[in-house]
């Protein structure tokens, strides 16, 4: 992650991005705020790569056409991560 990613969510979300911990204002996983650097969904199926937790229908996401730029985001999402929970 070259520069520092910021975002300003909805006025009334709560959903800590960093934890998953909260409540969304706004659709699941789909928050228009939310930087695309940080996006670790399979853009087909929603399969989680920070997480590795969803149901894709393709049955090897390690094996996925669609894998390549959400796994290249997971670092992204890690070093965000740790940079909101320093901020405390």
């Amino acid at each position: 992650m070259k520069a520092k990613i910021r975002f300003h969510q909805c006025p009334d979300c709560t959903y800590d991005f960093a934890t998953g911990e909260g409540d969304r204002s706004c659709s699941y996983a789909e928050c228009p705020y939310f930087p695309e650097a940080l996006d670790v969904f399979c853009p087909y199926c929603r399969f989680n790569y920070l997480t590795m937790v969803g149901n894709p229908p393709c049955g090897a996401p390690m094996e996925c056409d669609h894998r390549f730029e959400p796994l290249e985001h997971v670092a992204n999402f890690r070093e965000w991560a740790t940079t909101q929970s320093s901020q405390g």
